[in-house]
C-alpha cells in the first residue's frame, strides 16, 4: 500500500496513465475505453459541472444505473475535488428528498426513467437547482419551470478541465447508509478512506493488470463502485460493468469476457448454486470471487465452479477492516484484521471480552483519514459513534483462538427469550440448512411475557413445499430449545434494500398476522426434552 498521503484517486489514476494509458480500463455494452479515454471523459464531465456552477468540494448527487456514464461521473467528480452523493436507484418520495436535502446537493444527475420521481417531490427540494438527465431530456420538460434541466450529452460535450492532485484528507463522497432503521445518514468519506477500502495491495490475493473484473453489484454502493470499479483502477486492470446480476447470465458473461475476479453477495452464490449442474461448471476463467457474507456451503460452491473464495467485513463508516483469502477462510468467518486497523470486541462497560465471547466490535485506525470523518450534519450522532477514536460499529462479533473474527449479529437484532440471549444470525443459519429452505430472516415478535418470541420469515427453494411441523422437528434436533421459532411465516420474498440488506424493521413492524403459523397454537412444544407434537 502507498503511504497515506498517496491514497487518492488522482494518485491511482496518474499511476495508471503513466504505466498503461492505452490499456482497456472500462467496458460497458460492448464498448471499450482505455485509461486515457476514461480520464478524458471524466475531465469533460467535470468541465460540464463547472460550467453549471459547481464549485470546489460541492456535493453532487448521482442517481444512475450501472453504466460507463456512472463510471466516468464518479471518477470526474472525485478527480475534480467534488463530493459525490450516490443515490440509491430505488429511492423515491421522502427517501429521495431526504438524501437530496440532507446532502445539500444543488446539482443531480439522474436517469430519464427516474425523472418523474423528482417531479413528485419538487416542492420539497430545498437545495436542488439543476437536474442533468441521462437519456431523453424531454422526460424532464415538466420540471423546467422549477429547475435548470440539462442533457448529460451536452455536459459531456464540454471542454475538459485540468485536474489537480487530490488532497488526501478532502471528502470524496457522502455515502448514505441503507436507512433500514431510520433516516439514512451521510457517511463523510475521505480519499484515504475510499482508496484503502478499494485496494488489495495489502492482500496475498491481489489483482494484476492482466485481471479482468466483473461488476454486477450496484455502483451507488461501495461494494460495486469501490471494490469493483475503483479497485480495477488501482490495480490497472479492465473493469467490465453490467447493469445488474443475472443468475442465468452470470457464467456466460464470465466466459465471454474472460473474467478473472468479481464480488458476490452470499445470497447471489446461493442462487448460482441452485442452477442446474453442468459438466463444464468448472470450465471458466474466473480465478477468485470476493464473497461477503460467505455462502452456507462455500467449499461445495468453490469446488463446483473451480474457483477460490475470499471474504471481508466492512461498513461505510470504517471501510474494509477484515479480510481472508482462500487459504485463510473459515466457515462463517469474516477474516482477520487488516494492517492499519486495531479491532476490539467490547462488553457494554467497554472492557475487552474473552476469547470466543460475544461483544460489540470497535475499530480504530492508524490514520484517522482511513475511516469516516463523521455523519454529515449530525454531530451528536457522530459523537455517539466515534468515542476516543474508536468507531462503535453496532455489530456483535467474537474472535477465536487463531485471531479470526466471526460476525454474530447486529446488536439491535439480538433477541432475548427465556432468559437467554439469542443471535438471529445463528437461528437463520440453522433454518437455512434445511434442504427445502432458500433463505430466512428472524426477528423478535410480541410476547405475552417481558421478553421476545421468535418469528422466522422463510423463502422456500423453487418447487419445494415446506412442512412447518417437519421443519420445527428438524430445528429442535439441531439447536437449543429456546432458539426454535414459535412463529413461522412463508413468503415469496424478503423486503430488501437495493444493496440486498434485509429490512428487518419491516418484518418486525408486521408482527404476527393471519398468515403466521404459531406452533404453540398448533399444539407443538419444544422443550429441554426435545420436540413434542
Amino acid at each position: 500500500m502507498p503511504n497515506y498521503d498517496h491514497r487518492t484517486l488522482s494518485f491511482a489514476f496518474e499511476r495508471a496513465l503513466a504505466d498503461r494509458p492505452d490499456a482497456v480500463s472500462t467496458v460497458f455494452a460492448g464498448r471499450e475505453w482505455t485509461f486515457r479515454q476514461s480520464y478524458d471523459e471524466a475531465a469533460r464531465l467535470y468541465g460540464g459541472m463547472r460550467n453549471l456552477g459547481a464549485g470546489s468540494a460541492e456535493p453532487i448527487a448521482l442517481q444512475l444505473d450501472n453504466s460507463a456514464d456512472m463510471q466516468h461521473a464518479w471518477i470526474g467528480l472525485g478527480l475534480g475535488g467534488a463530493i459525490q452523493v450516490p443515490v440509491n436507484t430505488a429511492h423515491r418520495g421522502d427517501f429521495l428528498s431526504h438524501v437530496l436535502n440532507d446532502s445539500g446537493a444543488k446539482i443531480a444527475i439522474a436517469e430519464d426513467r427516474y425523472v418523474e420521481r423528482y417531479e413528485l417531490v419538487a416542492d420539497d427540494l430545498q437545495h436542488l437547482r439543476t437536474l442533468v438527465v441521462r437519456g431523453d431530456v424531454r422526460a424532464a420538460d415538466g420540471l423546467r419551470s422549477r429547475l435548470n434541466v440539462v442533457s448529460l450529452q451536452d455536459v459531456l460535450a464540454s471542454d475538459a478541465v485540468n485536474f489537480q492532485p487530490n488532497d488526501p484528507a478532502s471528502l470524496m463522497a457522502y455515502m448514505y447508509t441503507s436507512g433500514t432503521t431510520g433516516p439514512s445518514k451521510g457517511v463523510e468519506v475521505t480519499h484515504v478512506h475510499a482508496y484503502t477500502y478499494s485496494s488489495r495491495e495489502d492482500s496475498a490475493d491481489t489483482l494484476t493488470p492482466e485481471d479482468r473484473v466483473l461488476v454486477t453489484l450496484p455502483m451507488f454502493h461501495l461494494a460495486g463502485q469501490w471494490a469493483g470499479c475503483y479497485g480495477a483502477i488501482i490495480h490497472q486492470c479492465a473493469c467490465y460493468i453490467e447493469p445488474g446480476f443475472s443468475a442465468s447470465g452470470f457464467w456466460p458473461q464470465v466466459r465471454e469476457y474472460g473474467i478473472t475476479s468479481t464480488s458476490l453477495l452470499g445470497a447471489m452464490a446461493e442462487i448460482l448454486q441452485q442452477q442446474p449442474r453442468r459438466d463444464d461448471d468448472a470450465d471458466n476463467p474466473l480465478r477468485v470471487a470476493g464473497m461477503s457474507p460467505l455462502a452456507s456451503d462455500v467449499y461445495t460452491f468453490a469446488e463446483r465452479f473451480g474457483i477460490e473464495i475470499g471474504t471481508a467485513y466492512g461498513m461505510s463508516e470504517i471501510g474494509a477492516v477484515m479480510r481472508a483469502n482462500w487459504s485463510e477462510i473459515k466457515p462463517g468467518g469474516a477474516g482477520t484484521a487488516r494492517p492499519g486497523y486495531e479491532l476490539r470486541i467490547a462488553r457494554p462497560d467497554g472492557s475487552a471480552v474473552a476469547t470466543n465471547e460475544v461483544g460489540e466490535l470497535w475499530v480504530r485506525s492508524a490514520d484517522p483519514r482511513m475511516m469516516m470523518r463523521g455523519y454529515h450534519g449530525l454531530p451528536q450522532k457522530t459523537a455517539e459513534t466515534i468515542v476516543d477514536g474508536w468507531v462503535h460499529t453496532g455489530d456483535a462479533f467474537r474472535q477465536d483462538e487463531d485471531g479470526h473474527y466471526y460476525f454474530v449479529d447486529r446488536m439491535k437484532d439480538a433477541l432475548r427469550r427465556r432468559g437467554e440471549n439469542i443471535s438471529s444470525f445463528e437461528v437463520e443459519k440453522a433454518i437455512n440448512a434445511h434442504p427445502q429452505v432458500l433463505e430466512s430472516a428472524v426477528v423478535a415478535a410480541p410476547s405475552e411475557f417481558a421478553e421476545d418470541e421468535i418469528k422466522a420469515v422463510i423463502i422456500a427453494r423453487e418447487g419445494e413445499q415446506i412442512d412447518l411441523v417437519e421443519l420445527t422437528k428438524f430445528l429442535a434436533e439441531r439447536m437449543p430449545y429456546f432458539m426454535v421459532p414459535r412463529y413461522i411465516q412463508l413468503a415469496d420474498s424478503l423486503p430488501r434494500t437495493p444493496t440486498q440488506k434485509i429490512q428487518k424493521h419491516m418484518l418486525r413492524t408486521e408482527g404476527v398476522t393471519e398468515q403466521t403459523w404459531d406452533r404453540e397454537a398448533a399444539g407443538i412444544r419444544v422443550t429441554r426434552d426435545g420436540f413434542q407434537g
